[in-house]
């Protein structure tokens, strides 16, 4: 039985990692020329010798990423256009070069026209992780962003070309004169997995035109630009409306004010702000544990009348005779989840700080201004070769632990309030949250060093607000427990 179990049991482990396995499957090929001049050295009579590296081939796919493919010599064929020009056609995708030839320059009317032209995003880039993030960028864009030409090359040769080290090279702003888009492109990149056919038109000599499928997708939550006109789920909509609109509203007003779009003063006065708002949430909470300080002597006289009597009866009798304890001070078991409520709060805080400064956001304008303490600190950098990270870290270690440390201190009134003495599982249990609040600690740190700086700040403003908060709910709970103690006549 045992055997069976073991073998059900890698068995759906085995289908839970292939269903959450990306999906590396073909969705598009991809050719990126890197040579588009040769000299008539680099010719024989089938025309230019393209060699490995004069081109890279890609296959796309539908993890919204790409990989290079090795493509044999035997697959490359070349066809005279005339002029001097020669298309090249790999695997079904074509590209047109240059040869040039010594003097022909002055057999055209105009020297300076454009030959052939190329799109490529991997033309004079050395480094393969650079290479495949240009050509996803080609193909995959995130929601409510248009295509982003800033690392894709427009290579073009006139006939006075004499080598590839000469050819034009245009990106961005330059190269986006090329693109065609399909109608209303600019609505469809704020739908989910909208398919945009964008053509390059090149103005050479044969009007070459390259075109590209290009998929708007969604990100991963904290990638997600923040914008009103992005399609989105149901819940995606109640999430962000109810919450991240509102507090990002908050932190670019803040950001901008004095024309000083600040990303430091916006997570600044936001976290204050909404740490505020959600203070009578903490409040709540805190006001059960006052009343449960107050009946905590009769609930430990409870507790030791039945201590002894484990039998069905008798500990269905002491439930009864507490649940009248928790009716007579007010004490609800649903005021047990009230921290939960704050939960949401702080988490679309954090989804804020991350998701504010993604490119096609609405406010991302208004707080591209990243450095904080006069430029010492960039709270777009971060990671395990940013010194401030692990400054910021350690502050956020240090504002936790005293965070935590003053939390569980007890106040004054607790300390006065019968307690039964703490028994092996009790003593068990204590050590098992402070075990669990230390691990915390730990991966709080760890995830500051590893994140960017942005969030490490956010949590030291936040940490410190909780002191604050503690040190304020601490006085105000001693009055209050008084003041209860006193209409209860508890002595």
């Amino acid at each position: 039985m045992r055997k069976i179990l073991a073998v059900l049991t890698v068995l759906v482990f085995g289908l839970v990692l292939v269903a959450c396995s990306p999906d590396t499957s073909e969705i598009d090929t991809f050719l990126s020329p890197n040579k588009i001049v040769y000299t008539m050295d680099e010719t024989n009579a089938n025309g230019p010798i393209i060699e490995t590296g004069d081109f890279e081939f890609y296959s796309i796919q539908k993890n919204k990423t790409s990989s290079r493919v090795d493509v044999a010599s035997t697959e490359v064929t070349s066809v005279s256009l005339g002029n001097n020009i020669y298309e090249i056609t790999v695997r079904g995708h074509k590209y047109n070069v240059y040869v040039y030839q010594t003097g022909y320059e002055g057999t055209v009317s105009n020297p300076n026209d454009i030959v052939v032209s190329a799109l490529s995003p991997t033309y004079g880039v050395e480094n393969d992780a650079d290479k495949i993030k240009n050509v996803n960028a080609l193909f995959f864009t995130v929601i409510t962003n248009q295509i982003d030409l800033e690392k894709v090359q427009v290579i073009s040769a006139q006939f006075n070309t004499k080598a590839n080290t000469e050819v034009i090279k245009e990106t961005g702003a330059n190269a986006q004169k090329y693109l065609a888009t399909p109608e209303n492109y600019e609505d469809n990149v704020f739908k989910i997995n909208s398919n945009n056919v964008l053509s390059f038109e090149f103005h050479d000599l044969n009007d070459t035109v390259q075109v590209i499928k290009n998929l708007s997708y969604k990100p991963a939550d904290n990638q997600l630009p923040i914008n009103t006109k992005m399609e989105n789920t149901w819940l995606g909509y109640v999430w962000d409306w109810v919450f991240i609109i509102p507090i990002s509203f908050l932190m670019q007003f803040f950001a901008s004010l004095f024309g000083l779009n600040s990303f430091g003063l916006g997570i600044l006065f936001a976290t204050i702000i909404v740490r505020t708002i959600a203070w009578p949430i903490y409040a709540k909470a805190n006001d059960m544990s006052i009343k449960m300080a107050v009946a905590q002597p009769e609930l430990t006289k409870l507790q030791n009348k039945y201590a002894l009597k484990k039998d069905p009866a008798s500990q269905q009798k002491m439930q009864m005779e507490m649940m009248q304890l928790y009716k007579k001070h007010g004490i609800s078991v649903l005021g047990c989840f009230t921290p939960i409520l704050q939960m949401p709060i702080f988490l679309a805080m954090f989804q804020t700080v991350y998701r504010i400064t993604v490119p096609g956001g609405m406010y991302a304008a208004n707080v591209n201004n990243h450095k904080i303490l006069f430029g010492l600190i960039d709270l777009s950098a971060g990671g395990f070769n940013d010194v401030t990270s692990y400054v910021l870290a350690a502050i956020v270690g240090v504002t936790m632990w005293l965070l935590q440390h003053l939390s569980q201190k007890k106040p004054s009134y607790a300390k006065n309030t019968g307690t039964q003495v703490k028994t092996e599982q009790a003593e068990q249990q204590a050590k098992t949250m402070k075990t669990v609040s230390n691990v915390m600690i730990g991966m709080m740190v760890l995830t500051t060093i590893t994140s960017v700086n942005a969030l490490g700040f956010y949590w030291i403003i936040g940490n410190l607000f909780s002191i604050g908060q503690s040190f304020i709910n601490r006085k105000l709970s001693e009055k209050k427990y008084e003041k209860t103690r006193a209409s209860q006549s508890i002595i």
